[in-house]
């Protein structure tokens, strides 16, 4: 593992090699976090990159290693379940009925007459 300065997350500046020292500190771990909670692995890097961009950006206000786990801890657990309550709210593709949402008291005829007209028009 890539040795960590921890003078990176005070780094005013934020040079990209102060970056590349947290990313390598922290991927490889919080993605395996990530990975365990939505087992989907695009949907993980995503999440785990984008909680230590966050992280870097508020960089000044967290101090010490400790609140840094704690802080990715967090956003990617809150962030795995958005995403989670997302994906169950979303219908599954194939799932759209017409059917299911024509009134059942119409008579066939006219029914049918709707379809070859959607039909036609196509």
């Amino acid at each position: 593992m890539t040795q960590f300065n921890p003078f990176v997350m005070t780094d005013q500046e934020g040079s990209p090699a102060a970056f590349r020292d947290l990313f390598f500190r922290y991927y490889p771990f919080f993605y395996s976090f990530s990975q365990s909670l939505v087992h989907d692995k695009v949907s993980a890097q995503n999440l785990t990159i984008e909680a230590l961009a966050i992280l870097w950006t508020k960089r000044t206000d967290l101090i010490g290693d400790v609140n840094n786990r704690a802080f990715l801890y967090n956003a990617i657990r809150n962030n795995a379940l958005a995403y989670l309550k997302h994906l169950q709210r979303m219908p599954e593709a194939g799932s759209y009925k017409p059917e299911r949402y024509m009134d059942p008291s119409l008579p066939e005829d006219i029914l049918r007459e709707i379809r070859d007209y959607v039909a036609r028009e196509i």
